[in-house]
């Protein structure tokens, strides 16, 4: 949909257009949360409400983050813009045990307004203090619930009515007139709604790519999710497990075993996709990966991305396992496979549950590749099609020599990272 005359960057209400209109236009476009906050304060500012800050924090539902907040200051528009991630610890920090918008939250309080100036001021939190010191007269704040079940995030956010808080300061003499609070507050609800809007659409792109990838959630957000789609792509696979992972598990209570993997993948994820490849799905202590080959395309650079993205996992897992054991904790050893072939792209599963994922036989092959690290003492191995579509690249390997892949009839030449130029034969030369 598109906004009525609203300007190219989509931040301001079109002239004669109501306000409340173009929230409702704009929320139902998922017009992003930075826009709408700056298109309502620049509409409310021309209309007469004295508005000098607005600061708004938006619940989310996504996995890594709790909430975003937006500040905008009259004069210079949205200057921050943050993602809050979840506490790793229940202790809460002393800025937010002092903030208002706790006590708002903890007490069930949708509307509270401070005085900052003359007989009549409050400052019952530190934070008030601060903004009557930059010149700030008063303070406003309101809270509005998106109705989302939050019975298992921290305490502050279990009231029912969490979702957006807002507060709005003026630095005018007579702080903020009746009629102009009047108008903020009749303003504020289709804000917040068509915040929430806009916030479901990227709750469900981003929620959807943390689980599945973000190529996969494009997929399924374009509404490719019939049962049995699938499209044939030739792609560089990389599986990855965690050796003797098993034998540590048995003796770890969960909350380390959980923190040692996730410290383990964080080796892992961001080398991949930083060289262009996703995650497609994690398997216990290990993951399935891919590096997508568009038509016509020279496999090598890829092959090459492919393999930087295993070395330099492995170098980080190195310098983590030296750090593990200087604390007396477990290390563990991470070995990849390396594979390229057609694949089976695209969604399977039951009538009720889906799963996009890479299906195959050069998935099959990848896995008993990575079996064999193990056997050959090796902590990579990749397979002669990857070796041989790498290029360049190739000459980071050596040949392992043939060996014997589970439900192939014919032994497979397998290859390693190589070592020296001297003492090392090269692919070149196989």
């Amino acid at each position: 949909m598109e906004l009525a005359d609203s300007s190219a960057a989509g931040l301001s209400p079109a002239a004669g257009l109501r306000l409340e209109d173009w929230l409702a236009e704009a929320g139902l476009a998922g017009l992003p949360a930075e826009h709408l906050v700056e298109g309502v304060a620049e509409r409310l500012l021309a209309e007469g409400v004295p508005l000098r800050r607005i600061y708004v924090a938006i619940a989310t539902l996504h996995p890594l983050v709790r909430a975003l907040s937006y500040t905008w200051i009259a004069g210079q528009g949205l200057v921050d813009n943050e993602a809050m991630p979840h506490r790793e610890t229940p202790e809460v920090p002393q800025p937010w045990q002092e903030s208002p918008f706790r006590h708002m939250l903890m007490n069930g309080v949708f509307d509270l307004r401070r005085q900052l100036t003359g007989p009549g001021a409050v400052f019952d939190f530190p934070v008030l203090r601060e903004f009557a010191e930059e010149g700030y007269t008063d303070w406003q704040a309101l809270a509005f619930g998106f109705g989302w079940d939050l019975s298992n995030a921290a305490e502050e956010f279990r009231n029912p009515g969490m979702g957006m808080v807002s507060s709005f300061l003026t630095a005018h003499p007579d702080g903020f007139a009746p009629d102009r609070l009047a108008r903020l507050k009749q303003v504020l609800p289709h804000l917040a709604l068509a915040i929430k809007a806009g916030a479901l659409a990227r709750l469900a792109r981003d929620v959807t790519a943390s689980y599945i990838g973000g190529d996969a959630a494009s997929h399924v957000l374009s509404g490719e999710i019939r049962r049995g789609m699938a499209q044939k792509i030739d792609a560089v696979v990389l599986y990855a497990d965690l050796r003797g992972f098993t034998a540590v598990a048995d003796r770890l209570a969960i909350e380390p075993l959980v923190a040692m993997l996730n410290a383990y993948f964080d080796c892992l994820g961001p080398a991949i996709e930083i060289q262009g490849g996703q995650i497609l799905k994690f398997l216990g202590d290990g993951l399935l990966a891919s590096f997508q080959l568009a038509d016509g395309q020279d496999p090598a650079p890829l092959c090459a991305a492919a393999l930087t993205a295993a070395e330099q996992a492995l170098a980080a897992v190195a310098v983590l396992n030296e750090r593990r054991r200087a604390a007396g904790e477990p290390a563990l050893d991470l070995d990849i496979a390396l594979h390229r072939g057609a694949v089976m792209y695209g969604n399977v599963g039951t009538s009720a549950r889906l799963d996009f994922t890479l299906i195959g036989p050069a998935v099959n092959e990848a896995a008993r590749l990575e079996n064999l690290c193990t056997a050959l003492g090796r902590n990579l191995v990749a397979s002669r099609s990857f070796a041989l579509s790498a290029g360049g690249a190739a000459r980071r390997l050596q040949s392992l020599g043939p060996h014997v892949l589970r439900g192939l009839a014919e032994p497979q030449e397998v290859f390693g990272l190589a070592g020296s130029a001297d003492d090392q034969e090269r692919v070149g030369s196989t």
